[in-house]
């Protein structure tokens, strides 16, 4: 239970009027981040990402943005309806999700049989639709497809970079946390 104290506690997005004047890449940039903190989780402590997972698939419709919810769900919710929320956030019809990927990847990560090569192909999909992405994000999307390969450096040296792109924004979510003690 306390991980799900921790999600509550250290929320990047409480209520959908923080997001007021938002630009839609920024969000897609977010969910970004977000989506890679996850294929971290995922290769280091499948149990962790599976909770989260299971708590996002709970409302796997994704059709509006939930004060209950975890970061991670909102940040798709309000990409997948742009339209709804434009009177929060600068919408932009060419940033999209794969979205059945995206829920098969989430819907796998929940049963705990995490394919890293298939999340690492929704991520590539994904660089290809969010085009002002930082080059950053670029690089530590090809690292972590890697994970396996990568030496015990290397990746305490990818999640140290994952973190202070996260920490950039001045925005804390909800995964900043837990990725910071796998950072130990």
């Amino acid at each position: 239970m306390k991980f799900f104290q921790e999600l509550n506690e250290s929320r990047m997005y409480r209520r959908l009027e923080q997001m007021n004047g938002k630009d839609i890449h920024a969000i897609a940039e977010r969910l970004f981040e977000h989506l890679l903190a996850l294929q971290i989780f995922a290769n280091e402590n499948i149990d962790l990402a599976s909770k989260y997972s299971k708590q996002i698939m709970t409302q796997q419709a994704f059709d509006g943005f939930r004060t209950s919810m975890p970061d991670l769900y909102n940040l798709i919710a309000v990409i997948l309806n742009q339209n709804k929320y434009d009177h929060v956030v600068k919408p932009d019809p060419g940033v999209g999700i794969p979205e059945l990927r995206m829920r098969r990847n989430l819907r796998d990560l929940s049963a705990k049989k995490f394919n890293n090569n298939d999340y690492s192909q929704m991520m590539l999909m994904l660089q290809r639709r969010f085009e002002n992405l930082p080059k950053i994000l670029f690089q530590l999307r090809r690292q972590i497809s890697e994970w396996d390969s990568l030496s015990a450096n290397s990746r305490k040296s990818i999640i140290r970079r994952l973190l202070t792109q996260m920490r950039e924004k001045g925005m804390q979510s909800d995964f900043y946390r837990q990725l910071e003690n796998l950072n130990l």
